[in-house]
């Protein structure tokens, strides 16, 4: 995105017109966030083959037979956890496929999607988004059911993961399919999931979603004064990520978006 501070020199001055140094961080930000988000393509050796995509079928059975066992009991909330991370996982591998295959499933994969849609459980693809998105009525059922529950927070954290990739296509400063008021939510929810998840791999990317989003408030709120709150959190949590977490790819992403709300 192009900042407004964009300055070029006067066409008579024999030189091209240039950008702040500013400006030319917010263009390269989306280049640099989607290679840190970005879904993981799949190598040559990973295309899925027959037994992996039986796998991937049977596992949504399994789980689905088993909420039909644990259905009005106490069981239930777990059960439908574990569908829904059937489908998380079922979601992943059609996303990885069609990023491998320039947007087009393979046999298999096919294979995958259609009998995933003859048992009503297929992940929804998005022309918007150009991917398929996360069925996530089991996990916010499983919440629901049961909030303190051990596996609550894995369930939380899949949806704000499925909520942040599946808002934006390449620029995360562009959001499709939501609203202010859902990035709002998306913000109170990640931060509370960075401080709360035990594995450190999940906390990281809470913490980044987290930062990435206060800056998409900072930069998309309706109101001045909303605008310089969140570009004050902003930058905060995204120095604080780029600190925590140095080695990391996503750090790279942060720092830039940090040069490009002023901060350094």
């Amino acid at each position: 995105m192009i900042d407004a501070s964009a300055q070029t020199e006067p066409a008579g001055a024999g030189r091209s017109p240039r950008l702040s140094r500013r400006a030319c961080s917010w263009l390269v930000v989306p280049v640099v966030l989607f290679h840190a988000i970005g879904i993981p393509p799949l190598q040559a050796h990973d295309i899925i083959d027959t037994d992996q995509a039986n796998a991937l079928v049977a596992a949504v059975d399994a789980a689905a037979a088993r909420l039909k066992t644990a259905a009005a009991t106490a069981a239930e909330g777990e059960a439908r956890f574990a569908l829904g991370m059937a489908l998380v996982e079922a979601t992943a591998v059609l996303n990885r496929d069609l990023a491998a295959h320039n947007g087009r499933l393979t046999v298999n994969a096919e294979l995958v999607q259609k009998s995933l849609a003859q048992r009503g459980r297929a992940p929804a693809f998005d022309e918007a988004i150009g991917r398929y998105r996360l069925p996530q009525d089991p996990l916010i059922d499983a919440v629901r059911l049961a909030p303190d529950a051990p596996y609550a927070l894995q369930a939380r954290f899949e949806l704000v993961r499925a909520g942040f990739y599946e808002s934006f296509v390449i620029d995360p400063f562009e959001l499709v399919g939501i609203k202010f008021d859902d990035l709002e939510h998306q913000i109170a929810e990640a931060a509370a999931l960075a401080s709360t998840l035990s594995s450190r791999d999940d906390a990281e990317e809470a913490a980044f979603i987290h930062a990435i989003d206060l800056a998409r408030a900072a930069r998309l709120a309706p109101e001045a004064a909303t605008a310089q709150a969140y570009g004050d959190r902003a930058r905060a949590a995204l120095g604080a990520f780029a600190n925590s977490y140095p080695e990391s790819m996503r750090a790279a992403a942060a720092r830039l978006i940090l040069q490009g709300l002023g901060g350094s």
